[in-house]
């Protein structure tokens, strides 16, 4: 990349870590470092919302998939916004009414410890693997535009999103998710300026091409369920995924959790949904401006070129220094603005769910402050090693984490329903339900004769583990009434 674009990468890294030592200068102990102390604007905290789950995973795998389909994968918008809105209606103001810092302790205080320490492991492997691809989303274009080699470039994006995200806590996290948010937004929408006056012939001839090509279609009305671009799955399937990612995720929670009240929090809720819709609709299509540019110019990209190498190979070669520049720093924002919610969001529920759970109850503030810190270095060392799993998988970033992800949330969204509106359920039941749910879905998926889309995990675990929870919840209840039975019937003969 030349020099100019070179300034413009550092010019906005220099501003993230800057934001983060200002930030830090406030902390006085967790609730500040873990909630912002509930004073940060809800605009602020929607848009860190939607630049938390618009990763570079999103920014790269976005124009692969409008490259390779078209318009196709904003029918998982409509799913998206059904999982916001139901989101908005049953969980907001639960957690405004309880006044939690992590989502998990709800299910302590419906159900008992060990269903809350298995919702936040079951999140914590959530965040591995995602922060895995996170980071390797961002190292492709590191590689591509630099010339080190892969391992070096997840090595260099970890240590930068560790700095910035052990100082500043949730306050920076968030002003840094704006301002990447922004860096976003603007570089697409230069790449695209320039893609454009790049084909012959401009808007309408890549209109013309991608109608051709078929890239130029909205919907898929076909009922195709293994098919995550048609719309039944982008709504039932990719809807109950997003219920279980807005609703019960600790890094969209924690959000909610630091806003004034439950009206704010809404706010921010469907600001996110409006600006991922955005950021989506701007991926697609510069996917299909990269398809007319590279129909119009084959010998330009390399034959059997993977759907997310070609955006950096873009960047690399046809745009201007300074564009190219701020698509790059637009990469690496998308992955920032991910991984610092990642490791943050780990951080707080090692450090509450479990460190002062179990091990540490009364220390002073400073010292769960300390170990937060130290628990994010860790977060982002472990990131490294997910990210080089990753890497040995043969698949798009977007493929890989609808598959992955949707292992460990389906359960814990049960978990949550099971404690709304089951009022049969107990601790015992809930526990071994998502258990059964989990380890149901990894049997059939391993095992199993049957090939069952990732995308369909959620959709499936979350009823199991309603069913099987209040099954044995039930069933818990019974052999509890059987057993006190018992025992009045013994104490009687042993009296007599």
């Amino acid at each position: 990349m030349h020099p100019i674009g070179w300034a413009v990468v550092l010019l906005y890294a220099g501003a993230v870590l800057f934001i983060g030592w200002l930030t830090s200068r406030k902390q006085s102990g967790t609730d500040e470092y873990f909630r912002g102390s509930r004073r940060l604007p809800w605009w602020a905290l929607g848009i860190s919302i939607i630049a938390t789950a618009f990763s570079a995973a999103s920014l790269l795998g976005g124009p692969g998939e409008g490259y390779g389909h078209g318009f196709l994968w904003l029918q998982l918008q409509i799913g998206d916004l059904i999982g916001y809105l139901l989101v908005c209606t049953f969980f907001l103001p639960l957690f405004a009414r309880l006044d939690l810092t992590t989502a998990y302790e709800y299910l302590e205080r419906r159900f008992d410890a060990k269903t809350r320490s298995l919702a936040s492991l079951y999140f914590l492997l959530f965040v591995v693997v995602r922060l895995g691809a996170l980071l390797y989303g961002a190292a492709l274009v590191v590689s591509e535009v630099s010339h080190l080699s892969l391992a070096v470039s997840i090595a260099i994006v970890g240590v930068v999103a560790v700095l910035y995200t052990v100082a500043g806590g949730l306050a920076a996290v968030v002003w840094t998710d704006v301002l990447q948010f922004a860096m976003v937004l603007l570089g697409i929408g230069a790449t695209l300026f320039v893609a454009s006056r790049q084909v012959e012939g401009g808007f309408d001839s890549i209109v013309a091409t991608a109608k051709a090509g078929g890239r130029w279609v909205l919907f898929d009305l076909s009922w195709n369920p293994q098919s995550i671009r048609a719309l039944p799955t982008a709504i039932l399937a990719y809807g109950m995924l997003a219920f279980a990612v807005a609703g019960t995720n600790q890094q969209s929670v924690q959000r909610y959790l630091a806003c004034a009240d439950v009206r704010a929090a809404r706010r921010a809720a469907l600001l996110a949904w409006g600006t991922g819709c955005i950021g989506v609709a701007g991926t697609l299509l510069l996917g299909v401006f990269l398809y007319a540019f590279y129909q119009a110019a084959p010998g330009h990209l390399p034959a059997e070129v993977l759907p997310d190498r070609i955006l950096p190979i873009f960047i690399a070669n046809e745009l201007p220094p300074a564009v190219a520049g701020l698509l790059a720093a637009a990469i690496f924002a998308a992955a920032m603005s991910s991984c610092d919610s990642a490791m943050h969001s780990f951080s707080t529920c090692l450090v509450v769910d479990f460190y002062r759970r179990y091990f540490r109850r009364n220390e002073p503030e400073v010292h769960y402050l300390r170990v937060a810190r130290l628990l994010v270095v860790c977060s982002g060392l472990i990131g490294i090693g997910s990210a080089f799993y990753v890497a040995g998988k043969a698949q798009t970033l977007l493929t890989f984490l609808a598959t992955y992800t949707s292992y460990f949330v389906g359960p814990v969204l049960g978990l949550f329903m099971l404690g709304l509106w089951s009022p049969r359920a107990n601790g015992t039941g809930a526990f071994w339900g998502a258990c059964a749910a989990a380890g149901l879905l990894l049997g059939v998926t391993r095992f199993g004769p049957w090939t069952i889309p990732g995308i369909w995990f959620s959709a499936i675990t979350a009823p199991l583990t309603f069913a099987f929870g209040t099954l044995l919840s039930v069933w818990v209840r019974a052999r509890a009434r059987a057993g006190g039975a018992s025992a009045v019937v013994e104490s009687s003969a042993l009296a007599s």
